[in-house]
């Protein structure tokens, strides 16, 4: 038979947490461990946009990201040419970058709190689908789910900015 150490972690919402390791051995060892804490958006009403200071991705969260819509050319094109909160150097976002500002655990809209603008619906990213040129990936913000679509249908928009190679 092996014996192998009975192992128990207590997580707390509290600033800290401790890992209890109990073993056949009379004495318990206890350790500090540090707190996974995720760091929150920080909206700017003013600006109408949401900085992440966990991805340096700044967002833009005006009315325009729940109104408009367009075809994934437009959407890049929109993106590229938009002057915003003092910024012009917007892009449409990648995959990975829209997917990072999705909440799983909230629906209909499944976003992270700090978002005032959004439709349940889907959002355009930059991203292509490798295996099928005529379509191009999107997130639904009614569930959180990544689809496909083909690059003439309409999405809705989110633009960002920011250093995106934190994210690759």
């Amino acid at each position: 038979m092996i014996n192998k150490p009975l192992q128990i972690i207590l997580i707390t919402t509290a600033l800290f947490s401790y890992e209890i390791n109990l073993g056949r051995s009379p004495k318990i060892q206890k350790e500090e461990v540090k707190p996974k804490v995720a760091i929150a958006l920080i909206r700017d009403d003013s600006k109408e946009l949401v900085l992440d200071k966990s991805t340096g991705l700044m967002w833009q969260d005006n009315l325009d990201a729940k109104t408009i819509r367009k075809n994934r050319k437009d959407a890049k094109q929109y993106c590229r040419s938009l002057v915003f909160a003092g910024y012009d150097d917007w892009y449409l976002p990648r995959v990975k970058e829209l997917k990072s500002i999705v909440d799983e655990k909230r629906f209909d809209p499944a976003i992270r709190v700090g978002f005032k603008n959004v439709a349940s619906d889907h959002y355009w990213t930059s991203s292509p689908n490798l295996s099928d040129t005529m379509n191009a990936l999107n997130i639904d913000f009614k569930s959180g789910k990544t689809y496909n679509n083909t690059r003439i249908g309409k999405c809705y928009i989110r633009c960002v900015r920011g250093n995106y190679n934190l994210l690759i």
